[in-house]
């Protein structure tokens, strides 16, 4: 399965430093050059921002913030601190 639109949601910050996440919509259903569900994609923004408000949203290995063209339900920022996580919790399994 392909992955999210990296250009479907966007992130900035209030003035007092408060996240906001929005979903670009581009075109309707009756247009040829709409690309996705808006409903899946504010969904997707909406799952974000819940995600940026609890934790930063940051990688459970490294600490490194997760990039926002990972999915909503990433824990992970890169494939490499999931398999490093994965290697680690296979070692401790082992060894008990």
């Amino acid at each position: 399965m392909p992955g999210p639109d990296p250009f479907g949601i966007w992130y900035d910050e209030t003035a007092t430093g408060q996240p906001i996440v929005v979903a670009e919509i581009w075109g309707s259903r009756n247009r040829p050059y709409f690309d996705g569900n808006p409903k899946h994609r504010n969904a997707r923004a909406a799952a974000v921002l819940r995600r940026l408000r609890r934790d930063g949203w940051t990688c459970a290995e490294c600490g490194e913030p997760v990039p926002m063209f990972r999915r909503a339900d990433a824990d992970y920022c890169r494939e490499a601190c999931r398999k490093k996580a994965a290697r680690r919790r296979r070692s401790k399994e082992a060894t008990s």
